[in-house]
């Protein structure tokens, strides 16, 4: 329980830490916007690709997670030549491979023969602010690499699980949606072509990591789950200028 509590004590010191750092990034742009226009509004909906644990199919420490759909919004001030100021919202739905999931349920119980599976997406919401940098390629291609930082709230997802045992057993048991808040890390690169002056249009590549933690109550005290979020956004990309 004291080792709960000091986890949870150092995720609220780094969330409170995080939006300092964040609302001083967005009061900074509120104050450039007074003597500057040029403001970017980006829309990023994209394919999402997840990586490493979070698509292993490891019943303790993988997620199952499959190739879902990621939508972000970015509002981007340009503070100094090639560099600018960023913020972005978004959102991350990854489906469960629940036939994976259930092969390696039953692989995991020697008295289980089968078992059917019914669950909701893995779901992500996310804020992130951070600098960019933008360079010129050849003809009217540029290109925009960025890093960003922020928090993630993330929510397993509720699933019902009817099993069929060789002898006896429950006839259904669930595991209920847990949630979660930590840091989160983004790199990304994204190139763009003019289709107006204030209009752009263009491919994005981002890089998202985070570590969320799921505590739950045993018989043996609080256990708490890690499972790492991992995952790679392939998508189109519209900028307009104001």
């Amino acid at each position: 329980m004291h080792l709960r509590k000091q986890i949870a004590s150092g995720m609220q010191h780094l969330m409170v830490r995080l939006s300092v750092i964040i609302a001083l990034i967005l009061t900074t742009l509120c104050f450039n916007s007074i003597f500057a226009r040029d403001w970017k509004v980006a829309i990023k909906p994209a394919v999402s690709i997840p990586l490493g644990d979070f698509a292993a199919h490891q019943l303790h420490t993988g997620s199952f997670a499959e190739t879902g759909f990621s939508g972000i919004v970015e509002l981007n001030h340009p503070v100094y030549k090639n560099w600018s100021l960023a913020a972005e919202s978004g959102i991350a739905l990854h489906a469960v491979n629940v036939s994976a999931l259930g092969l390696v349920t039953v692989q995991n119980d020697p008295f289980m023969e089968d078992v059917y599976i019914r669950s909701e997406a893995i779901r992500q919401v996310f804020f992130l602010a951070g600098t960019s940098y933008t360079f010129t390629l050849a003809g009217l291609f540029s290109a925009e690499a960025g890093i960003k930082a922020g928090f993630l709230h993330s929510q397993t997802p509720y699933q019902l699980y009817k099993p069929r045992y060789f002898m006896t057993g429950p006839a259904y048991y669930e595991i209920t949606s847990a949630k979660d808040y930590c840091a989160v890390f983004s790199a990304e690169i994204a190139v763009y072509y003019p289709i107006k002056d204030c209009y752009e249009a263009g491919l994005n590549f981002q890089w998202i990591n985070a570590s969320p933690e799921f505590g739950f109550q045993t018989s043996a005290g609080i256990r708490v789950d890690k499972r790492p979020v991992q995952m790679f956004n392939l998508g189109l990309v519209w900028r307009f200028r104001f």
